[in-house]
């Protein structure tokens, strides 16, 4: 049925399916963060994938967090079987699914959790008692309200209020290990620390060419008598070496070296992150930090990052934002944007901010 409106009187445990994409699990903290405030005493339970979980970690609105492994412990149809009987023993009063896809219904549904809301498509709307009808993209505008829409049409939340920033917290441990390994990777010193993400698990087509991040880096080096760090995951580290022997100077190349938190903790010790849009882009936002993104095949107005203290560098093409993972032809709206382009919108928010050199603490 279309949801006119959950009855849900004092739920004691509440089950989140939480989205598979970093960028999108960023996005959905603000719809979390909702859902505490409705509910302040309920245990807010997440359904999570493994590398999903951990941006989950310092947030206040989760209670706690059952990881699902579709690829070990939950392969397969036993696999499933016992995911779904985990679930079915916590006696869940509700479930909430921020992920989209028939599986995450049919889990909640065979799991015998007696309110199941979630949006009206790919063909599960049968396995939901509240189905929410998918709003038109341009009805809630960027994907943090997708999540945040969800909550209000099914009648858990007032009308959602402008999110202009999210915010992610590290702990104190995550400082301290950070700080210690720039010490040991030689960075510790007076210069400006510079962070590159050039890569996107989504797809090609919202990557920036290596040797323009390749001649970025040679110039903030010079130009901001910057280090440089090449962040990224172990698929990634290819194109972060490949990268890293294009330049004139040496970075520093820890693709493939990190967890997600330690990722983030790096992340945070520099004064100015470049990233395509991609999950490490939202991570960067959400931890406050300067933000140069680069955009092509997406659309920035619905996926990009919330923060103050962000730059948008893109040359939109006719066929752009297409959504694609490759593109079919000249892969124009990414060759569009220069060196030169990415470099001013650099400068240009160092001066705005008055970014030093300084670290955090």
């Amino acid at each position: 049925m279309i949801a006119q409106g959950v009855r849900l009187e004092n739920p004691q445990k509440i089950m989140v399916r939480v989205p598979n994409w970093i960028g999108d699990a960023v996005m959905s903290l603000p719809a979390l963060g909702a859902l505490r405030a409705r509910f302040p005493k309920t245990e807010i339970v997440l359904v999570a994938k493994p590398w999903v979980s951990q941006v989950y970690l310092c947030e206040p609105a989760v209670s706690r967090q059952i990881i699902y492994y579709p690829e070990a412990t939950h392969r397969g149809p036993r696999g499933f079987w016992k995911m779904v009987q985990s679930l079915r023993a916590e006696r869940f009063d509700a479930a909430i699914l921020f992920q989209n896809a028939f599986h995450a219904a049919w889990m909640a549904w065979l799991a015998r959790i007696p309110v199941r809301i979630g949006y009206a498509r790919d063909g599960r709307s049968a396995l939901l008692g509240e189905a929410v009808e998918v709003p038109a993209p341009e009805a809630y505008g960027h994907q943090a309200y997708y999540y945040l829409h969800l909550l209000f049409r099914a009648g858990l939340i007032d009308k959602p209020r402008p999110v202009e920033e999210v915010r992610l917290a590290l702990a104190d441990a995550e400082k301290k290990w950070a700080a210690k390994r720039i010490e040991y990777l030689g960075l510790g010193g007076p210069r400006f620390l510079v962070g590159l993400c050039p890569g996107a698990s989504f797809g090609p087509a919202k990557r920036w060419l290596p040797d323009r991040f390749a001649a970025l880096a040679d110039r903030l080096i010079g130009g901001l008598h910057a280090d440089v760090l090449i962040f990224g995951s172990q698929d990634e580290r290819p194109l972060a070496e490949d990268i890293a022997r294009t330049m004139q100077h040496t970075p520093t190349v820890v693709a493939g070296e990190t967890t997600l938190r330690q990722l983030m903790a790096l992340m945070a010790q520099c004064r100015l992150i470049v990233t395509n849009d991609s999950g490490p882009m939202h991570l960067a936002a959400a931890l406050g930090l300067p933000l140069v993104a680069i955009f092509g095949s997406t659309n920035e107005r619905a996926t990009g990052p919330l923060g103050s203290r962000v730059r948008i560098v893109e040359r939109p093409a006719p066929c752009s934002p297409c959504g694609l993972r490759e593109c079919p032809i000249d892969f124009r709206c990414m060759t569009g944007v220069t060196v030169d382009d990415v470099y001013v919108a650099a400068l240009e928010l160092v001066k705005q901010w008055k970014i030093t050199h300084e670290r955090p603490a």
